[in-house]
C-alpha cells in the first residue's frame, strides 16, 4: 500500500469509514439542532462549534493544497469555533461533507511524490505531514462530538464501533 492509499484511508476512517473509531459520519448521525448546540457549560465547545472549527482547518488545509491562497487567521484559534454560528446546523453538516468528498476526490487525484513535496519553499513541511497532522486533529475532534453525545445521552453505545 503506497503513501497514497493510506492517506485515502485515513481520512476516509475520520470522515465516512467506521473502523478503529466512529467517523464524522457516524458521530453526527442523526444530531439534532438543539444536541449540536448544547453545552454543559457556557466554557465549553459545542458540537456544532466544534464542526465549525473542522471545516476552518480542514478546508484551509484543501486551498492551500489546491495552491490557493489562504490568508491567516486575524482573530486566533478560538474564532474558528464561531465562524459558522448564524449557519443552520444542516448546512453546516453539508459544508462538512461537502469539504471531506473533496478531500477524498483530490487525495485519489494524487501521485506519491504530492505528498513528499514542500507545503511551500521555506518549509520542510511536506503536504504528507499536513495531512497526517489534519487527520489526527479531526479523529481527536470526533472524540470530542462523541463525548458530548454521550454526556447528552444521545450516543448509542449499540453502534459503538469496537
Amino acid at each position: 500500500m503506497g503513501v497514497k492509499q493510506v492517506f485515502y484511508r485515513q481520512l476516509s476512517a475520520c470522515h465516512d469509514e467506521n473502523h478503529w473509531f466512529a467517523c464524522l459520519q457516524q458521530a453526527l448521525a442523526g444530531v439534532t439542532d438543539e444536541q449540536a448546540n448544547w453545552k454543559r457549560e457556557a466554557a465549553d465547545h459545542s458540537i456544532h462549534e466544534i464542526v465549525n472549527h473542522l471545516i476552518v482547518y480542514n478546508n484551509r488545509c484543501l486551498e492551500r493544497f489546491k495552491g490557493e491562497p489562504v490568508p491567516p487567521i486575524e482573530e486566533g484559534n478560538e474564532a474558528t469555533f464561531r465562524s459558522g454560528e448564524n449557519r443552520d446546523w444542516s448546512v453546516t453538516v453539508a459544508q462538512l461533507t461537502t469539504m471531506m468528498d473533496e478531500w477524498l476526490h483530490i487525495i485519489d487525484g494524487t501521485t506519491e511524490s504530492d505528498w513528499r513535496a514542500p507545503v511551500h519553499g521555506e518549509s520542510g513541511e511536506t503536504w504528507g505531514t499536513v495531512l497526517a497532522n489534519m487527520m489526527i486533529h479531526t479523529s481527536y475532534h470526533i472524540g470530542q462530538i462523541v463525548f458530548i453525545r454521550k454526556q447528552q445521552g444521545a450516543w448509542d453505545m449499540e453502534e459503538e464501533v469496537r
